[in-house]
């Protein structure tokens, strides 16, 4: 086998791997290792593209590699998925290795899985990548129940630890590990580049008994329908402050393989295939920005009206959404644009938060949208660094002008890295210890607190609560967003936030493309992406 696994996989620098102080270097020695891969899901969701990716690889690479998936889904049954009874359920497996996908916002929820997972089981290693992983290095290999962080892409990094745990490979390029004598071997973060070299992401992972029946694999979706997850490309052009994806774009070694696509033919022949297989009712494009190459978006819209025929959703940018572009869109099948507006005051937005849009351009881009029959989704951020009581009141105020079908808005949370994350900490704005960070829970429960230190001066935590209410209000009243067939904006009963949790969701396109989705009547709102991570 000579796979690029095998290629990319030299340690860094010109140190020697000890390999008498690794705790897991060859240790597994039966014909089939069983790899279990998890994620925490407080929203119902049960697809991570990130894991569907790294199972494929597995798949193609290394068929004697078992694969399984254990995700925590805390919403379907909290006490079946609370730490300890998790970590016995880990225990009946029997895997050899352990692999959580982790986004920022669910670290501190995590640690007690890490915990009890390593008093029941302190021989099996447990391995940690995503977001978390990628962002906060030091802080997640520094959880004493950690082995071992992908601190990059993972799917050649998973090939390199089964290689690594069978002895025949040294250290685990792509990842750092924690050695005997808590030393840290680190190597560098892969970053791939040609994702025509990597296989379609594996979602018979997620299914039961080879389909999708009672499983939850939509943020929002049609009732009555399978909707399914799909990316048809990864990497984001543009520096939002908020955003996870800012950091990994500074750090990427060479920007021209940054913002990665399939090929459109190729992308099409796979939905093909999905929608065929699974049989899918709608798709949910959850690249981080589907704009990313308008070529690409021009054939893939043709093909995709031509041979797919199917509803969909997808992330965009106001300011690529012109008449022309929304009309080509909701013709090739688009039923609703997610859009990040995040405050509605132009010059914090500008200033803080690195979005250089105006709010006629956002009123413009709403309007086409809806002209053009396709839904309207926005995103709003809340309590965010220095943020006021009337930058958050022109929030509101913007939202109601649109009226979009589905008004979304959460809580501030600070990524490490993120250049608004480091205006925080110059502050002194940052709550080091503080472990339940709001988030959509925050709207389910009612309950408005800031993730920061109060500046009263400008926003006080009565006055944040207030304002959260009076957007509560207005999200319950208005949002109506629904599925019916031929794309025709009706009213319906209000949809409703059901999760628990959501990442931050990165927008952004280039010079002219990007598009977001939502769509349904009645659905439950889950975590993306992104997300998300890889």
């Amino acid at each position: 086998m000579n796979s690029p696994a095998q290629v990319i996989a030299v340690s860094s620098g010109d140190q020697v791997y000890p390999r008498h102080k690794s705790r897991f270097f060859g240790t597994v020695t039966r014909p089939k290792l069983r790899l279990a891969f998890s994620f925490y899901s407080p929203d119902g969701n049960e697809i991570a593209m990130p894991i569907a990716s790294m199972s494929a690889y597995l798949k193609r690479e290394f068929p004697d590699v078992e694969v399984l998936l254990e995700p925590i889904l805390i919403l379907r049954d909290a006490e079946k998925y609370a730490p300890a009874n998790f970590a016995r359920r880990i225990e009946q497996v029997d895997a050899d290795l352990i692999a959580f996908s982790v986004m920022s916002p669910h670290w501190y929820p995590m640690e007690p899985y890490f915990a009890e997972i390593k008093r029941l089981l302190p021989s099996l290693p447990i391995l940690v990548g995503g977001y978390q992983a990628m962002l906060s290095q030091d802080e997640t290999i520094g959880n004493p129940h950690i082995d071992y962080i992908c601190v990059g892409d993972g799917e050649y990094a998973i090939g390199n630890i089964v290689r690594h745990l069978r002895g025949d490979l040294g250290p685990v390029d792509g990842m750092w590990e924690k050695l005997a004598d808590g030393e840290i071997w680190r190597s560098e973060p892969h970053q791939n580049g040609d994702l025509a070299a990597l296989p379609f992401p594996d979602y018979d992972i997620f299914s039961r008994d080879g389909g999708f029946e009672g499983v939850n694999s939509s943020i929002f979706g049609p009732k009555g329908k399978l909707v399914l997850p799909v990316m048809t490309g990864r990497g984001c052009p543009y520096r939002c402050t908020y955003c996870c994806n800012t950091p990994i774009l500074e750090n990427w070694r060479s920007k021209k393989t940054f913002l990665r696509k399939y090929e459109p033919e190729a992308m099409v022949d796979e939905l093909e295939r999905l929608r065929d297989r699974y049989n899918v009712g709608y798709f949910e494009f959850w690249d981080e920005l589907f704009l990313s190459n308008l070529k690409f978006v021009r054939a893939f819209f043709e093909i995709y009206r031509e041979r797919i025929r199917l509803p969909f959703s997808i992330n965009s940018r106001v300011e690529v959404m012109n008449e022309e572009f929304c009309h080509t869109a909701a013709e090739a099948g688009c039923h609703t644009i997610w859009f990040g507006i995040e405050s509605g005051d132009e010059e914090y937005r500008a200033r803080m938060l690195g979005r250089k849009m105006t709010n006629e351009q956002v009123i413009r881009a709403a309007d086409n949208c809806r002209k053009a029959g396709i839904f309207r989704l926005t995103f709003n951020i809340v309590g965010a660094p220095l943020e006021t009581a009337a930058n958050m009141r022109k929030t509101l105020e913007l939202n109601r002008r649109i009226a979009p079908e589905f008004f979304f808005f959460f809580p501030y949370i600070p990524l490490r890295g993120t250049p608004l994350y480091k205006i925080a900490e110059k502050e002194g704005l940052l709550l080091r210890q503080k472990k339940k960070l709001h988030y959509l829970s925050a709207v389910n429960d009612r309950e408005f607190t800031l993730n920061m230190q109060e500046r009263p001066e400008l926003l006080s935590q009565d006055e944040y609560n207030e304002i959260c209410q009076e957007m509560l209000a207005f999200q319950q009243a208005n949002n109506r967003l629904s599925y019916t067939e031929g794309n025709a904006v009706e009213e319906e009963e209000p949809a409703r936030v059901e999760d628990k949790s959501f990442q931050l969701v990165e927008e952004a396109p280039p010079p002219a493309e990007n598009l977001v989705a939502a769509k349904q009547k009645k659905s439950i709102f889950s975590e993306v992406r992104g997300f998300f991570s890889r």
